[in-house]
């Protein structure tokens, strides 16, 4: 919701992995000073009130609704829709809904997330909606990859629905007019790759609006190879966590290790500057922080959120959707 050129973003602040309500509470703070427009509503237990109590926050910048109930990160489909009503998930993405905030923020369980957004705000010309990250391509650049977990199984048109996405996406970001897409493969050459992923190919060279550059290996995918990388689900899941897997690896090292790592490693490839999802396709925007991220990455979380919703990135994905 924007009052006054505000914009309100309602955060879950009951999701992720042992959540510690004073990194929370610290998030919402740094996030309302990074952004001096930025309201939140934050949804989340007696613990977390007094947390974000301790913070100082200007009372006109936040507030909070007594939300305690958990759903848990492997919840089944069905008692997500039917039960946890009094959920601070379920009550985040209804705000959206009924236009008090213009986008929610959770570090919940990637299921009940996608599982609740479809059905509390539906999806957008009955695609299939799609986790959508902004990964490093160098200082300064960005590309965008999705899906990365937000389905389990996708066929070879659900890949071409997620380069549309993709695509309509950037162009909104980044004002591009023709965003390079490419698809995650085992091998840049055309006769690489299973039948899904040449079919997906052969799916996307068709559209004409699509500037489709081919195949990518996951060694390039931080290389700006291509603004849109386009996978399946399970795909994108694994090779992104792999990757943070070795930046931990580098992160964590100890000693004079430590020292020569932080060297080597360049700014821009700091993990916790990208923390926060899109989930692309459904009627409203909602962003997926990373359930164990520190409370930095949490607020760059809020403020991506914040940034999204100035851009109206949903209404130029249904404006470039009815284009293609």
């Amino acid at each position: 919701m924007r009052t006054d050129n505000y914009i309100t973003v309602a955060l879950d602040g009951t999701g992720g992995d042992n959540v510690d309500p004073q990194s929370v509470a610290s998030a919402v703070r740094f996030a309302t000073v990074f952004e001096p427009k930025l309201k939140v509503i934050v949804y989340g237990d007696k613990k977390l009130q007094t947390a974000l109590e301790s913070q100082k926050i200007s009372p006109d910048r936040y507030q909070f609704e007594y939300a305690p109930v958990v759903i848990a990160q492997d919840e089944e489909p069905r008692k997500v829709i039917s039960g946890f009503l009094n959920s601070a998930m379920r009550l985040a993405i209804e705000a959206v809904k009924d236009k008090k905030a213009s986008v929610a923020v959770s570090s919940g369980g990637t299921g009940p997330l996608v599982c609740l957004s479809r059905h509390i705000l539906g999806v957008i010309d009955s695609v299939r909606p799609a986790l959508c990250a902004k990964i490093p391509a160098g200082p300064g650049r960005y590309s965008l990859m999705l899906d990365l977990g937000a389905n389990a199984l996708s066929g070879s048109e659900d890949m071409y629905e997620f380069a549309l996405l993709g695509s309509a996406a950037y162009k909104s970001m980044f004002n591009t007019d023709r965003p390079r897409v490419s698809i995650l493969n085992v091998g840049t050459e055309r006769n690489k790759g299973s039948a899904k992923v040449k079919e997906a190919r052969d799916l996307v060279e068709s559209n004409s609006k699509i500037n489709f550059v081919g195949f990518v290996e996951a060694n390039n995918m931080f290389c700006d190879y291509a603004d849109v990388i386009v996978t399946d689900g399970f795909t994108g899941n694994v090779a992104l966590k792999a990757a943070e897997g070795v930046a931990s690896v580098f992160l964590n090292a100890h000693g004079i290790k430590k020292f020569f790592s932080m060297l080597a490693r360049p700014d821009w490839l700091e993990p916790w500057q990208y923390n926060g999802s899109m989930l692309l396709g459904v009627d409203g925007l909602v962003v997926k922080s990373h359930a164990s991220a520190g409370k930095e990455a949490v607020a760059v979380a809020l403020v991506q959120a914040y940034k999204l919703a100035r851009q109206n990135i949903v209404e130029n994905i249904k404006n470039e959707l009815k284009k293609a």
